[in-house]
């Protein structure tokens, strides 16, 4: 509970620095260092926390446990994304919510949830990375949508000033989306193998809505290259696409333990 409680504070630290910075006539080395070893810090700290998500059995992966580790391993990626690409702002977004999950996770803690077996183990690895890096497109997508409605506008602030150029900040949504489609798509396959008796094992919905946003993701990723898709519609369908995984998955969990237990 207390290293919960820890990982919390740092993260939250971590985007008042980042806000600080984007909203202030500040310079980014300022900050820069402070907000690493915070952001560092946060992402062990948070991992010792995952001591009790094995048993011997698998994995305990409720709807809690799930949603923390899903937020903490995006914030991996965003750390080791920012250390060679201008995507540290995406922390504005990303270290809040990483902090609501663990919140949640003490006031809502898995208490009788299915145990993941072990060999089944790539199959969720390869989920919850694609689901991490769809949801980097997704924070992408909101700042850039703010960015371009500030620019057409023509209301220029210091916040859209220390942002990437717009062309940038596509090339990274795109890049994000691309390889989060890919891992989505082994997401997927592998998970066929899985699957005896798709309505025995309450899966169907949770397919479905997951095929759907595949579909939605696949469009995006193929219309980018044949006919280089961009702008309103693009950052829109990631939206739409990501919000139907999260209903697929975590929608799925919390109808099945906390609503029907």
């Amino acid at each position: 509970m207390f290293l919960s409680y820890f990982a919390i504070a740092l993260y939250l630290a971590a985007a008042l620095l980042l806000m600080r910075y984007f909203v202030k006539n500040e310079t980014q080395h300022q900050h820069q260092k402070t907000i690493f070893l915070l952001v560092s810090f946060a992402i062990i700290v948070q991992a010792l926390t995952f001591n009790h998500f094995w048993s011997e059995k698998g994995i305990i992966f409720g709807l809690a446990n799930s949603a923390s580790f899903v937020t903490w391993m995006i914030a991996v990626l965003l750390f080791l994304s920012s250390l060679s690409k201008p995507v540290h702002v995406l922390g504005i977004l990303v270290y809040p919510l990483v902090a609501f999950t663990l919140v949640f996770s003490i006031i809502f803690p898995d208490t009788t949830s299915k145990v993941i077996p072990l060999n089944i183990s790539l199959h969720v690895f390869l989920s919850i990375t694609a689901y991490a890096l769809l949801a980097l497109a997704v924070c992408q997508s909101v700042l850039l949508k703010i960015q371009e409605k500030h620019l057409h506008a023509r209301k220029v602030n210091d916040f859209i000033n220390k942002l990437p150029a717009l062309q940038t900040m596509e090339t990274l949504l795109f890049q994000s989306l691309k390889i989060g489609f890919y891992l989505l798509t082994l997401s997927l396959l592998s998970g066929f193998i899985f699957i005896q008796d798709i309505f025995a094992q309450h899966l169907i919905h949770k397919t479905a809505l997951s095929i759907i946003a595949w579909i939605i993701f696949a469009t995006l990723v193929f219309g980018r290259k044949a006919f280089g898709w961009r702008g309103k519609q693009a950052i829109t369908a990631t939206q739409i696409g990501f919000g139907i995984l999260v209903v697929a998955y975590f929608g799925s969990k919390f109808v099945l333990e906390r609503l029907l237990n």
